[in-house]
Order: structure tokens, then sequence, then C-alpha cells
């Protein structure tokens, strides 16, 4: 599932450690989840193998992975560090979204008004 775009302008390490997070905030990969093996990722996503394991070790140090002695990287996290980082990595996301469209461009009035647009013809969580 997890994929590297060459063409980005953002680092591999980076691409790869956010969507980690937001696979593991999300709850694509739930508590005790084991992570691919370092090699493994190494080759499926033809990238360094000391690449995945700094992205590892790092959300690790974060609080988002344990290691298990011949186990490999496990998912561990708490509710509160997954509220405080999903809070974090959508302020990321909309920061690259203005930035990418004042780029372009596009009048603040526009970017407000697409949102706004977007919401409403998105289906609200709370319409159960």
């Amino acid at each position: 599932m997890l994929k590297i775009s060459n063409d980005s302008a953002v680092p591999v390490y980076e691409q790869l450690k956010r969507q980690i997070r937001i696979g593991i905030i999300s709850g694509r990969y739930s508590e005790d989840h084991r992570m691919p093996s370092i090699r493994d990722l190494a080759a499926e996503l033809t990238i360094n193998p000391n690449t995945i394991a700094k992205v590892y070790r790092q959300l690790e140090a974060e609080g988002f992975l344990k290691s298990r002695a011949g186990s490999g990287f496990f998912v561990h996290h708490s509710h509160e560090k997954i509220k405080e980082t999903r809070l974090l990595l959508f302020r990321e996301l909309l920061d690259e979204f203005v930035a990418e469209s004042v780029l372009l461009g596009v009048e603040p009035k526009l970017i407000i008004h697409a949102i706004e647009d977007k919401l409403k013809k998105e289906p609200s969580d709370d319409q159960s």
C-alpha cells in the first residue's frame, strides 16, 4: 500500500514517514500490526534499506512504532498521540495546498469557495 513518487519534491524519507503515520492515524494499521520488514519494504519500494530503518526508528522515537527484538516493528500509539498528529498532518496538508494554489495564481477567495463547495458535496461523518 505504500508508494513512493520519484517525481515528488518531497524527499523519499518524508513521503514514507507521512504515509505510515497516516496509515496509523486512519486505522489502516491497527495497534500491534506488524510492519513489513526493513528488507522486504526496501525491496518492494526499491529504496535503500537504511532509509526504511531511519523512518522506523524515527517513528519509534515519536511513539508510533515499537521494536521487538527478532520480530520487527509493530504499531504502538496512544489516542492522544493520534489526535495530536492528525491535527499536525492536517496543518501540513493545508500549508501545501495553499502554497501550491498560490503558486498557480489562484485567488484566495476562490480557494475558500472551492473548499466550501467540496465540503458541501462530501457526506459528513455525523450523517449516520
